[in-house]
C-alpha cells in the first residue's frame, strides 16, 4: 500500500503552500457583486497612479471606466488611532470604512484607493481648473464632515492632509503635499498643504540623523510613521541642488532597503543599487522627489496587499508552525493561543486582522489540503483519511471537505479514478 507522509516536503515552499491555502479560501468565500469589481478597480487606479506608474493609455481607460474629471485634489485620511488611543476595531473593514467614506461624499465625484499601513487615499474629481478660494472650502468641508461622522459613528478620531488641485496626469504631486499636510495634523484635524504655514520648518530644528534613525527603526517594526520620517526627510532637503540631493536620497533608500531585510521571515526583493543610482541621475527637479517617494514607498513594501499574509508576524509564523505540526491532533483555537502565549480573544483578532480569515478557515482548509493530498497519493479510504487529518467524524468531515471543494471525499476519488482511465 503507498501512503504519503501527509507531513512530507514536496517541490512546494512552505511560503508557496500557504499562500496557495489562503488563494483557495478566497475562491471559496467570495461572492463577486457589481459594486466589488468597481471598487477592485477604483483600487488598482489608485495602486498605479501612486505606487507602480500609470501610462497615459490607462490613465484614460480608468477614467472612462470610473466616470471621473480630468481634474481633481487628494485627500489622505490617516486612520491609525482611535479616540482612545488604542487599535482599530478589525470588525472595521476596509470595504467598511470606504462604503462608509463614499456615502458621506455621496455629492462628490470620488475614488478610494486600498488601505496602506492604515491611510487610505481618497481622490475628489471636479471640473475646476483653479484651487480657488470656494474649492478650498470645499475641501475643508469634506474633511471637516469625514473628521466628525467617523468619530460620532465608527469611534474613530482621525487626521487628514489635503494637496492642491492638479490634473489627473499630475495628481502624484497632490499625493505629495498631502503626505506633507498630514504630518502637522493632530486628531481630529484636516490641513491643506498651503496652510501649512509656520508649521513648515519647525521640522528644519528636528536633527537630520535622529529622523534617519526614527525612520530606521519605524520600517523595522512596519509602522505607518516611517512615510513621517521619510516626509521630514525630504523636506530638509528641499532647498539643496539635485546633486546634492541625489546624494541624500540614495542614501535614504539604501538605509531604508538595509531596514526592511533585518528580521525578515522571508526573502526580501534584492535592490541593485547600481540600476538605482542611474535611475536617479536621471531625474531632476519635481521628477526627481516624486520619484523618491515612489521608490521609497515600493522599497519598504508598504504597498503588499492586505490579503498577502504577514510572515514577519512571530504569532503568524508560530501558528502556521503549530498548526503544520499538530494538525492531526484535536486542536482549538485556546490550544493554539495558549502555544503562542497570547488570550484567546486577542489570538482571534490577530489572526484575522493579519491574514484576513478566522482561525477555523485556516485549521479546516489545512485539513481539507492535506486529505486531497492523500486521497490523490494513497489506496487509504475516505474514513482513514478522515482520522489522518484529525477528524473523528467521517460525516463531518465529508460535510467540511465538500463545503471547502465543492464536492465530497467519495466524488474526488471517484472522479481520480476516471481520470485515470
Amino acid at each position: 500500500m503507498n501512503i504519503s507522509n501527509p507531513n512530507e516536503k514536496n517541490s512546494m515552499t512552505m511560503k508557496e503552500f500557504w499562500d496557495s491555502l489562503q488563494k483557495e479560501i478566497l475562491l471559496k468565500n467570495q461572492i463577486i457583486t457589481p459594486e466589488d469589481i468597481y471598487s477592485y478597480n477604483e483600487r488598482s487606479f489608485i495602486f498605479f497612479m501612486f505606487y507602480r506608474g500609470c501610462s497615459q493609455g490607462e490613465i484614460l481607460a480608468f477614467q472612462n471606466m470610473l466616470d471621473i474629471s480630468n481634474n481633481g485634489y487628494l485627500m489622505l485620511v490617516d486612520l491609525n488611532q482611535t479616540q482612545n488611543n488604542t487599535a482599530i476595531d478589525v470588525n472595521l473593514t476596509d470595504r467598511f470604512i470606504a462604503n462608509f467614506i463614499r456615502n458621506q461624499l455621496s455629492d462628490t465625484r470620488i475614488v478610494i484607493g486600498p488601505n496602506i499601513s492604515n491611510r487610505i487615499i481618497v481622490l475628489i474629481t471636479t471640473e475646476e481648473t483653479s484651487f480657488t478660494d470656494d474649492l478650498k472650502r470645499e475641501a475643508y468641508d469634506n474633511a471637516k464632515k469625514l473628521i466628525e461622522s467617523m468619530h460620532r459613528e465608527l469611534a474613530l478620531s482621525i487626521a487628514i492632509g489635503i494637496g492642491n488641485l492638479y490634473s489627473i496626469e499630475s495628481m502624484y504631486t497632490s499625493f505629495i503635499e498631502a503626505l506633507r499636510s498630514i504630518r502637522y495634523c493632530q486628531r481630529g484635524q484636516s490641513l491643506h498643504v498651503t496652510d501649512i504655514g509656520d508649521h513648515a520648518f519647525e521640522s528644519r530644528n528636528f536633527d537630520y540623523i535622529l529622523a534617519q534613525k526614527q525612520m530606521i527603526e519605524a520600517i523595522r517594526l512596519q509602522k505607518a510613521t516611517a512615510y513621517d520620517y521619510f516626509v521630514l526627510l525630504m523636506n530638509l532637503l528641499s532647498p539643496l541642488n539635485d546633486e546634492t540631493k541625489r546624494n541624500r536620497i540614495l542614501e535614504i533608500l539604501v538605509l531604508a532597503n538595509q531596514a526592511k531585510r533585518i528580521d525578515e521571515m522571508v526573502d526580501h526583493d534584492f535592490i541593485h543599487y547600481i540600476s538605482l543610482a542611474q535611475e536617479l541621475s536621471a531625474v531632476s527637479g519635481k521628477e526627481l522627489e516624486e520619484w523618491a517617494y515612489r521608490t521609497f514607498i515600493l522599497i519598504t513594501g508598504h504597498v503588499a496587499s492586505k490579503n498577502t499574509i504577514n510572515y514577519t508576524n512571530k504569532i503568524v509564523t508560530a501558528t502556521r508552525e503549530y498548526l503544520e505540526a499538530h494538525y492531526t491532533e484535536d486542536i482549538s483555537l485556546e490550544n493554539v493561543a495558549e502555544q503562542v502565549n497570547i488570550s484567546p480573544q486577542y489570538f482571534s483578532k490577530l489572526i484575522k486582522k493579519t491574514t484576513g480569515f478566522n482561525f477555523v478557515d485556516w485549521l479546516s482548509m489545512l485539513r481539507v489540503r492535506k486529505a486531497k493530498e492523500l486521497l490523490s497519493n494513497s489506496n487509504l479510504t475516505v474514513k482513514e483519511v478522515c482520522f489522518l487529518v484529525g477528524y473523528k467524524d467521517p460525516n463531518y468531515f465529508s460535510r467540511i471537505f465538500k463545503k471547502r471543494l465543492g464536492i465530497t471525499p467519495s466524488e474526488f476519488v471517484k472522479s481520480r479514478i476516471n481520470n485515470m482511465n
